[in-house]
């Protein structure tokens, strides 16, 4: 029983320590910073959402730092939705999640969420350049994290899958974002192809299916990949 205790207490002391070395395994970067903010409401509610998703987008669009502000709907799920923002900085970024703006849209969305917006903060892993979605083009957005200090295991399969998946055909736009610093062993891929056929083909190719194999065993969550429009 001693022994147990001690190694239990061993185990607590090292958790910070193995946290924190996998939080400091990518520095951050104080330049181009993506906001993803998960929404989701009650079914009913969709349109009421959207619209109020939509004026936010407008009006965060014009704000001083910003890059992009895009808004997608989930297909299939019309009542979640993500807003994708790009602003110059994280400094511009924060302050904005605390503006007017913000503010005005969380107070929107109260009475009619499941749950809060859920905010998060990334930096570019490895980005094509941003630029606007095409209207009828197929968005995935896919969230991996994983655990047991696998996060340079993970950085060595987005490396080759990012560089191989930019050259295919049909390949509009593909982001691995880093979610640092709250979590360096999160990231999130934002892919957009120009059909759905094209989606397919990508996620059954060679280098797609290497990457998930490898990534199995080595995952902190299932593996979470969603379908979405963009919000015109």
């Amino acid at each position: 029983m001693k022994l147990r205790l001690c190694a239990m207490a061993l185990l607590a002391l090292a958790a910070p320590q193995i946290a924190t070395a996998q939080q400091n395994v990518v520095p951050v970067i104080d330049g181009p910073t993506y906001l993803m903010t998960y929404v989701e409401v009650v079914p009913s509610a969709a349109a009421q959402a959207l619209s109020a998703l939509k004026d936010y987008r407008d009006g965060a669009r014009k704000e001083a730092g910003a890059i992009r502000v895009d808004v997608f709907q989930e297909q299939g799920q019309a009542h979640r939705f993500v807003v994708e923002e790009i602003w110059q900085n994280r400094g511009i970024a924060q302050d904005h999640t605390k503006g007017a703006a913000t503010t005005a849209l969380l107070q929107k969305l109260k009475p009619i969420e499941l749950g809060p917006p859920d905010i998060r903060t990334h930096q570019i892993h490895s980005a094509t350049p941003p630029k606007a979605p095409n209207a009828n083009d197929t968005i995935l957005i896919s969230h991996v994290d994983v655990a047991g200090g696998n996060t340079n295991n993970l950085i060595a399969q987005l490396n080759t899958l990012g560089d191989l998946s930019r050259r295919e055909s049909g390949v509009v736009r593909y982001e691995i974002l880093d979610e640092v610093p709250a979590h360096a062993n999160h990231f999130r891929i934002v892919e957009e192809s120009t059909t759905a056929a094209d989606w397919e083909a990508h996620d059954r190719a060679p280098a797609s299916q290497a990457y998930r194999e490898a990534l199995m065993p080595m995952l902190g969550t299932p593996y979470d990949q969603r379908l979405y429009r963009v919000v015109n």
